[in-house]
């Protein structure tokens, strides 16, 4: 404002008319680039919207004109050291510093994203291990007690290896499966069980007319999704 606009009690606009419509540029009565000056850094408001409009690449004037050439020719050398100094900064400087701060915030992001994704993964899991346990531990309960309907397993240290092989004909999977506490397990798992029999095709997929508990366990994670190595 002070460098580009009007001098106290400058008005050439209202003598000389719109500075578009001067031909030639090299009045003295009427120069161009104070009339730019008037019209474009006339305010406060209007140097700092030419500002931004600078900085963008845009210095074009209402009738087409370049503000750019007009200050040039009317200011001479030092306005173009200024206006190339403040390009430079406006580029190489304000631009840059805004891109790092963008690239810098995304990919703080994606890095806390990653990082609730990766706790998400693990929450999986270990739920999951703890369901199959449940099942496991009341597949135990049935098998060593058939009419044993108690809603709450017996929480014991169990072994896998040791009952994976246990073998159940077809008939003694669709009573495990129709029990309330498995069937309850499974909806935690979100694997709907309520028709048992409709399963058998995916517990014995073999058609043996028997499964071993390695079987169920699988068959049950390849009910709720893609088999993981971390859900083993």
């Amino acid at each position: 404002r002070l460098m580009f606009g009007p001098a106290p009690g400058q008005d050439l606009i209202s003598v000389c008319g719109a500075p578009d419509d001067i031909v030639d540029l090299d009045n003295t009565d009427c120069p161009v680039h104070y009339m730019y000056g008037e019209e474009f850094f006339g305010t406060v408001e209007k140097s700092m919207f030419t500002t931004f409009r600078f900085m963008l690449g845009d210095y074009s004037t209402r009738g087409g004109k370049s503000v750019v050439v007009a200050f040039s020719q009317g200011f001479g050398k030092g306005f173009e050291t200024l206006f190339v100094a403040w390009m430079i900064v406006v580029i190489f400087g304000l631009f840059n510093i805004i891109t790092a701060i963008f690239v810098d915030s995304t990919i703080s992001g994606l890095k806390h994203n990653d990082i609730k994704r990766k706790f998400a993964r693990q929450y999986e899991s270990k739920y999951v291990k703890g369901k199959l346990q449940e099942i496991v531990e009341r597949i135990q309960e049935l098998h060593q007690n058939p009419r044993s309907r108690d809603t709450h397993s017996m929480h014991r240290e169990w072994k896998f290896e040791a009952l994976a092989d246990i073998e159940f004909q077809d008939n003694e999977l669709i009573s495990i499966l129709g029990d309330d506490r498995i069937q309850d397990i499974m909806l935690d798992l979100d694997i709907e069980a309520a028709h048992p029999e409709a399963l058998l095709d995916t517990f014995d997929g073999d058609g043996t007319g028997k499964v071993t508990l390695r079987q169920v366990l699988c068959s049950i994670l390849k009910l709720r999704g893609e088999l993981q190595k971390a859900d083993m």
